[in-house]
């Protein structure tokens, strides 16, 4: 139930086992993350073609919407590079009427394996879905002059106390959720995982300063509920763990007033240009 420009996967191709492969470009990396492709496009990318894997294996006589959940990624390398463009694959290790889980990897243009990824769905009938936000429904989509997802609003009010940092994202606009879902624009969990990203290295900057580059390494994000346009969303998050020299864990919350709509776990690394390790 995903469309462009949030899908922007090329070249579908079934494989065996019930597995999908595709083609990908990159389409967003922020300066402070070490490349060829950060985590969060990682993991855009692959929830997409999972659900695409779940949907043609078991729902594919009717249109459903697969949110996913819960995803664990883990970054394979330390070493920075540039590829121009990505393969993807995922196979479904879990299929029910309600419930989806799928693995997935990520390859950059040498065949190099970057991300792997295992991402849990919660899969809803169009009726149900609607019965749910139906208070969230836009007879009319305001499209974006240009991809929202290559041109990103970024946090605001930056705020540090010892260890901790809060940050604004602010009241969530319809054209910012192209393609996600039609008619229901809410924010890609996967644009809220970007955010998180920003919340974190701002706070690993302030504490470890010399880096060109920052990475991370492996994450592991929850979502609870969907957030619509009209809501307006704020993250809090902590430095939870002091790992090694270098690298620090992340614990982080979106919400919406006083939910949580979304949680995540997750290591940062600082990366230094002359040895890229």
């Amino acid at each position: 139930m995903v469309e462009k420009p949030y899908n922007i996967l090329q070249n579908l191709e079934l494989m065996e086992y019930g597995g999908i492969k595709a083609k990908v470009y990159n389409e967003y990396l922020d300066p402070d993350e070490g490349g060829p492709m950060g985590g969060a496009e990682c993991g855009r990318h692959l929830a997409i073609l999972g659900s695409i894997a779940l949907a043609y294996g078991f729902h594919h006589k009717r249109r459903h919407y697969y949110l996913a959940v819960h995803a664990v990624l883990e970054r394979k390398t330390s070493h920075i590079s540039e590829s121009n463009h990505f393969i993807a694959y995922a196979i479904p290790v879990l299929a029910e009427k309600r419930k989806g889980k799928i693995y997935g990897e990520i390859l950059d243009e040498h065949n190099a394996v970057l991300f792997t990824a295992e991402v849990e769905y919660m899969i809803m009938s169009p009726a149900v879905f609607t019965k749910f936000y139906e208070n969230f429904k836009l007879d009319e989509e305001i499209p974006a002059v240009e991809s929202p997802y290559r041109n990103r609003r970024r946090l605001t009010n930056l705020v540090f106390k010892g260890d901790r940092i809060s940050a604004d994202y602010g009241t969530i606009v319809g054209s910012e959720c192209e393609g996600h879902f039609k008619n229901y624009p809410a924010l890609p969990v996967a644009v809220i995982g970007d955010l998180f990203r920003e919340l974190g290295f701002a706070l690993y900057k302030k504490f470890f300063p010399g880096y060109d580059k920052m990475i991370s390494p492996r994450t592991s994000i929850r979502a609870y509920r969907l957030a619509f346009h009209g809501e307006s969303v704020a993250f809090v998050g902590r430095i939870s763990k002091r790992i090694s020299r270098g690298v620090i864990l992340v614990t982080a919350e979106a919400k919406v007033g006083d939910e949580i709509i979304s949680s995540v776990e997750f290591e940062v690394k600082g990366v230094k240009s002359e040895n890229h390790s």
